[in-house]
């Protein structure tokens, strides 16, 4: 029985006028770099040794998060959710002032926000979420991994969740948009 949502924040939850290449491209070019050499970016960025070089990676996510806007669905499936008294979490390799910047007031619909700065290994490593099940005695049968790029759902696979892509792409369920995660709730939560 469904018992906690672990969502992505980006492209899941709240969407980005700024593209991330932007961020990346930014970066690259303080550094005099090829963007492609900054990938994954953040791991790239800590192997430097430059904290600096990560201080200008959080005023960019922070620049993001400013022009960042809630998924349209965000409030109805967040209440749906919550009206079944399942756990809320969100997982984000951003840092947790962006995090909190993008999401705004929707915190307060959010039982456990994780953000790189908690220290963890980063998705796709399921480590966050295998610490989360642990933490409230999950089973990954009990928790739903939702997001839209392949770090959220190597890492729900990884921790042996059920997980939902949005935009398509190798999952347990795909979806077009948030709303459409309902239906996979109820499925879920009532235990088919």
């Amino acid at each position: 029985m469904l018992k906690m949502v672990i969502f992505d924040m980006d492209g899941t939850l709240i969407h980005n006028r700024i593209p991330f290449e932007e961020v990346r491209n930014n970066i690259a070019k303080r550094l005099n770099v090829d963007p492609e050499s900054l990938k994954p970016l953040y791991e790239k960025l800590k192997e430097m040794n430059r904290p600096e070089v990560l201080e200008w990676l959080k005023e960019e996510e922070l620049r993001r998060a400013e022009a960042s806007y809630p998924d349209p669905g965000l409030t109805s499936v967040l209440e749906y959710i919550r009206n079944r008294k399942v756990i809320v979490a969100v997982l984000t390799r951003n840092c947790r002032e962006a995090a909190r910047k993008a999401l705004g007031w929707y915190l307060g619909m959010i039982d456990v926000l994780i953000t790189r700065d908690d220290g963890y290994e980063l998705k796709p490593s399921p480590e966050p979420i295998i610490s989360l099940m642990n933490r409230f005695g999950f089973n990954p049968r009990d928790v739903l991994v939702v997001g839209d790029y392949d770090y959220d759902i190597q890492a729900g696979m990884l921790a042996g969740c059920k997980t939902v892509r949005i935009g398509g792409g190798f999952a347990d369920y795909n979806i077009v948009h948030l709303e459409e995660l309902k239906p996979i709730i109820k499925k879920l939560a009532e235990g088919y």
